[in-house]
């Protein structure tokens, strides 16, 4: 039952519905309505968008395109741009969100002398910062130290003993919580902190984990063991294209001193525990100082508006002595569907078109829109080293093989493409000139740049980013570099279906 409603809320569900639709209306008006009838109707729906179209394309042949889909098949093509162009909520919700985030960046503050400081370091970090801080309202801060954390082992084993010595809360917001040790081991540590008096909130997105247990009220029943649990945008089997946007963060947050971000999931395979593909290589940053209190703010902007009620965040403010060793400019980030323009994906082109030496991405998979590969490429044409690591092994033949057909432009430009060979990499991770690195929730795709709640950090100056960088650097030792021989060899199948495929790219 539960992943029948999964797939009924799922955009691969509406998309196949608005097929069949369609296909029923050019069969019937074929063959029970005169010839003239679809054609018709398919030109006015096309007439009725075009306004629309124009606006939200980036070019004029992106826009004939839509126009000329939405003429052959209506239904299906209205859909389609819907879906992908007005993910949103109803405007009373959007308004609570609003309302909530306009009272707690209210609490922020970026003090001028770190953005003086992050002036003199490197103009184009500084213009990256200055972006997101534009934008978002999110500060940089010049009193928070980090640590990369380069495997799911690793990290919970950290993360788990960092809350074992909280005092005052523990605040935890996760996209995807499975039934398995690293759970067990979880709810173990949280429930006797909340045994102990520790405030312990747990935000976990209803979609995500609706199928990882199989007791239906297994959340529910967390707040009998003291853990105050409420799920993000429940999930209904309705067309609602605001399922669709869901909060896709990594997030734990302790007593307002210590936070985690990253890519990493409350999930066996993350630990290496249980992982068909090898080793499952995932990433995080563990932070101290400052920049906390912005991961606090960001965790109870979805909570207030989730759990329905309004919360003085100022209570878990706590106050941090300066540290005048610290070196390293640290920025927290959140993102959303709300904003008019798709800032995770504009943060990412922001970065790569300020490199002036070297561009360094790990992903799982890339499903790139014109704007971010172009982006890539113009980099690479500019005399900019770009590498891209990617995984080596299949578990999703879909996503691998929209992956694999970007190689040959890459490869074409300069782009150093390595398929990691000895399991599965997972890690969102963007290196700029050594310097900057950006690491994060969010997939390289339409869907996570645009769609989802995400979450990271935007570090310069920092000693994680040489971590980040070193550890990409022997990752590298380990995988194969992808030549235009290698793209020329791909099975003509595979090159069929990845053509096919990036037409329903944003719903994969």
């Amino acid at each position: 039952m539960k992943k029948l409603v999964k797939f009924l809320t799922s955009s691969k569900f509406l998309l196949a519905l608005m097929f069949i639709l369609n296909v029923a209306l050019f069969v019937f008006a074929m063959t029970s309505l005169p010839n003239y009838v679809y054609p018709l109707f398919s030109s006015i729906c096309a007439l009725l968008l075009v306004g629309q179209v124009s606006r939200n394309t980036d070019t004029s042949a992106n826009g004939l395109v839509w126009l000329i889909v939405i003429a052959l098949m209506p239904f299906f093509g209205a859909a389609l741009y819907i879906q992908l162009h007005t993910s949103r909520c109803s405007k009373a919700k959007k308004r609570k969100f609003q309302n909530v985030s306009y009272q707690s960046f209210k609490t922020l503050e970026q003090t001028q002398n770190s953005l003086d400081a992050l002036s003199k370091f490197d103009q184009g970090s500084t213009n990256i910062s200055k972006f997101v801080l534009n934008t978002e309202k999110w500060p940089v801060y010049t009193d928070t130290t980090s640590t990369y954390i380069s495997s799911g082992d690793d990290f919970f084993l950290d993360m788990f003993t960092a809350i074992q010595k909280a005092k005052k809360y523990v605040l935890v917001e996760y996209f995807q919580i499975k039934s398995g040790e690293v759970w067990e081991k979880m709810f173990n540590v949280l429930r006797l902190k909340a045994r102990e008096g520790v405030e312990v909130k747990l935000l976990y997105d209803e979609y995500g984990c609706i199928d990882s247990f199989d007791d239906n009220k297994f959340f529910k029943k967390l707040n009998n063991h003291g853990i105050e649990t409420v799920p993000f945008n429940k999930i209904a089997p309705a067309l609602n294209t605001f399922n669709q946007c869901r909060d896709h963060r990594k997030l734990v947050v302790i007593d307002g001193k210590i936070a985690y971000v990253g890519g990493i999931d409350v999930c066996d395979e993350y630990a290496n525990i249980q992982s068909e593909y090898g080793v499952w290589k995932d990433a995080a940053v563990k932070l101290e100082g400052g920049a906390v209190w912005s991961y606090v703010v960001m965790f109870f902007n979805n909570w207030q508006v989730s759990a329905k009620k309004f919360i003085d965040v100022t209570k878990y403010k706590v106050s941090y002595e300066k540290n005048s060793k610290v070196k390293e400019f640290v920025q927290p980030y959140a993102t959303t569907p709300l904003t008019k323009a798709p800032i995770a994906k504009s943060i990412l082109l922001k970065a790569i078109n300020t490199a002036t030496k070297s561009v360094v991405i790990t992903a799982p998979y890339l499903v790139f829109d014109h704007d971010v590969l172009q982006s890539i490429k113009l980099a690479a044409y500019s005399g900019v080293e770009v590498k891209i690591m990617l995984p080596g092994v299949i578990r999703n033949k879909a996503l691998y093989f929209l992956t694999r057909s970007y190689y040959t432009e890459f490869i074409k430009a300069g782009v150093k493409v390595y398929e990691y060979t000895q399991g599965y990499i997972h890690s969102r991770m963007v290196v700029i000139d050594e310097n900057t690195a950006i690491i994060g929730s969010a997939h390289l795709d339409f869907r996570k740049l645009n769609t989802h709640f995400e979450s990271g950090a935007i570090l310069h100056n920092s000693k994680t980013v040489t971590s980040i960088k070193q550890d990409v650097d022997k990752l590298i030792g380990s995988s194969h570099a992808i030549t235009l021989r290698d793209c020329k060899q791909r099975k003509i199948k595979e090159k069929l279906a990845a053509r096919f495929l990036k037409f329903f790219a944003p719903f994969i």
